[in-house]
């Protein structure tokens, strides 16, 4: 069953161009992100994360610029809160059309799985 929603995901991916035809989705989940209001200060949400072999794709809803961070443009990695709870995700990286240089929180859980398994994608310690 997961196989089939997975495949079922990649392709909505595929249609909507926020993935290549030659990248894998891995796994995808809700997750909560920070949606910004002013300079670094925000709000959590929710929305969804998907893992590829290239990249985290995050929606952030219909209104919003989703976050697509290709993981060889992260510059570093640390955990973060979300209010009190030890869930977050910190990840500072080059903006792919912008070039600037951006910082977005994300959080999930077993945040520790995916904390690693970013690290070894953007080759961060």
């Amino acid at each position: 069953m997961k196989e089939s929603k997975t495949k079922k995901q990649q392709r909505k991916l595929l249609e909507l161009g926020v993935m290549e035809k030659e990248d894998t989705l891995i796994d995808f989940f809700q997750a909560s992100y920070v949606e910004r209001l002013i300079g670094n200060f925000g709000s959590w949400k929710q929305g969804w994360a998907y893992f590829t072999e290239k990249r985290l794709i995050l929606f952030t809803g219909l209104l919003e610029d989703n976050l697509i961070i290709p993981y060889n443009r992260i510059l570093r990695l640390k955990r973060c809160t979300q209010s009190m709870l030890p869930i977050g995700i910190e990840i500072t990286y080059e903006h792919p059309e912008t070039g600037k240089t951006v910082s977005d929180k994300i959080s999930m859980m077993k945040r520790d799985k995916w904390l690693k398994f970013l690290s070894e994608k953007s080759g961060i310690e």
